[in-house]
């Protein structure tokens, strides 16, 4: 899976391709413990890697900076209410939901959260 890092690149690709996006916004750096616990999930196991491989969604993993440091506003441009928080797209742009970290998750966790709410599956 190739992971776009930028939110205008993974925005204005979903938009060009007319494909699902799903974006992971996380902690830049290692000081969040909750992101950095998500990325070994999905180190440890490639099945949201290649379910989005799979399905042809885009994928993106988004560094945001600090709550106090965060001079842009992603949090509240995007409704980020704790990190790591992950937003997913449908081709037109539509959120279909949006989710944090999920407690005792794995790997297939995320790809059941994703079937349950795209509704190109419905």
């Amino acid at each position: 899976m190739n992971w776009l890092s930028s939110i205008d690149d993974a925005l204005s690709s979903r938009e060009a391709q007319g494909k699902r996006l799903l974006i992971i916004f996380k902690g830049s750096g290692d000081w969040c413990p909750w992101c950095n616990k998500l990325d070994e999930i999905l180190k440890a196991s490639s099945e949201l890697d290649d379910y989005l491989g799979k399905e042809d969604i885009l994928g993106a993993k988004i560094g945001i900076p600090r709550r106090d440091e965060d001079v842009e506003g992603i949090r509240e441009k995007f409704g980020i209410t704790g990190i790591p928080f992950l937003v997913f797209y449908s081709e037109e742009g539509r959120v279909e939901g949006t989710t944090e970290f999920i407690d005792d998750g794995n790997s297939q966790s995320y790809v059941d959260w994703i079937e349950s709410i795209d509704s190109s599956l419905f």
